[in-house]
């Protein structure tokens, strides 16, 4: 005797897979499996990274092992990848509800503080691309990590350093060291679209980064680190939207023009070896620039010195002032003690050392 609940049940079965298959067709989900493909690849070189002196960090360690599922993700989890960053930057949807009108307002207080120091016309939102979310403000999403994006670019502006990469016919090349989920290069790419932009990243990072940039810059074109003989990594570089290059490779990699390399939040969490090794690197490179947004050390991270310290053993580091709260912080939370908080800092490069 068959019961009611059966033919509801083959019904949401057929909806599942409908679903599903309408997220595997989706430019997203493929572009996902071309990055997984480089992903897999790039970890079987890398291998070595204890031998290589590139062994995460003990918090990276840690917080590696938590991306495994990434490397079989259903196409519904990368038609929402957005509400799966949260393993790299904590921010979940649920943060964001209509219902925490409080909340929404202290973001908005925060960013019409910001516009107030922007003199460039450097803001954009969140883009509602693959799950996208944030607090509703004048039509637009909202969330931490824009407020932060749009403190970078500031700080960059203020620093004289963006309008070159705003203004130039002529190709530059941005390296960014750790891009996380790949919010930054997005909105560095939309803003100065004539930039090749390098992400030095852990391969399994590339599965949010690279995933999501593909996504949002269908036409773009892209290199991974492998698919042409190491030397020839930055052959033509000009050519290319985005690089995806490894940790372990980032030393051995030498292109003939890099116009700024930076970090936003990672270079606290690295060793100090592997800090010294990515600022010295921009250094031999003739990097003009190189610009940190980092406390000099995460108070867990006892295998770091300090980050502005070894920046200036090459660079001329230039504090620029923001806001008196970092940027994960309100304005009603108060000043942030002066050696605790995120520092933006630019530094230009030593004539001699």
């Amino acid at each position: 005797m068959t019961t009611g609940a059966e033919p509801k049940a083959d019904l949401a079965e057929k909806e599942l897979q409908r679903r599903l298959q309408v997220a595997r067709d989706a430019h997203a989900y493929q572009a996902y499996l071309r990055v997984r493909r480089h992903v897999i690849a790039q970890l079987a070189l890398g291998h070595s990274r204890r031998s290589s002196g590139h062994v995460p960090s003990d918090y990276w360690s840690g917080e590696l092992s938590r991306f495994d599922y990434m490397l079989d993700a259903s196409p519904l989890v990368i038609a929402q990848l957005r509400h799966h960053t949260h393993n790299l930057t904590g921010l979940l949807p649920q943060h964001y509800r209509v219902s925490l009108d409080t909340k929404r307002q202290q973001f908005a207080e925060k960013l019409e503080a910001l516009r107030d120091l922007d003199q460039a016309d450097l803001w954009l939102p969140e883009a509602p691309l693959l799950g996208g979310f944030g607090f509703e403000i004048d039509g637009e999403l909202v969330n931490i990590d824009t407020l932060k994006f749009y403190e970078v670019l500031i700080a960059l502006h203020s620093g004289a350093v963006l309008a070159e990469f705003r203004d130039s016919t002529e190709r530059r090349l941005v390296w960014e060291i750790g891009a996380g989920w790949g919010g930054f290069a997005y909105q560095l790419k939309t803003l100065c679209p004539n930039v090749t932009y390098v992400i030095t990243d852990f391969p399994e990072l590339f599965l949010f980064s690279a995933t999501y940039l593909l996504a949002a810059f269908p036409e773009a074109r892209v290199r991974f680190y492998g698919e042409v003989p190491a030397g020839e990594t930055f052959d033509n570089w000009q050519e290319f939207d985005f690089v995806f290059l490894p940790d372990t490779f980032h030393a051995e990699s030498k292109p003939e023009q890099v116009d700024l390399m930076l970090n936003m939040v990672s270079f606290q969490e690295m060793t100090t070896q592997q800090v010294h090794a990515y600022v010295r690197h921009a250094y031999e490179l003739e990097c003009p620039y190189l610009y940190s947004l980092n406390r000099d050390r995460s108070h867990h991270n006892r295998e770091l010195s300090n980050v502005r310290s070894i920046i200036g053993e090459y660079y001329w580091p230039h504090e620029v002032k923001m806001l008196p709260v970092s940027y994960p912080k309100m304005l009603d939370a108060g000043a942030d003690l002066p050696k605790s908080g995120y520092k933006h800092v630019v530094g230009w490069r030593r004539v001699r050392l």
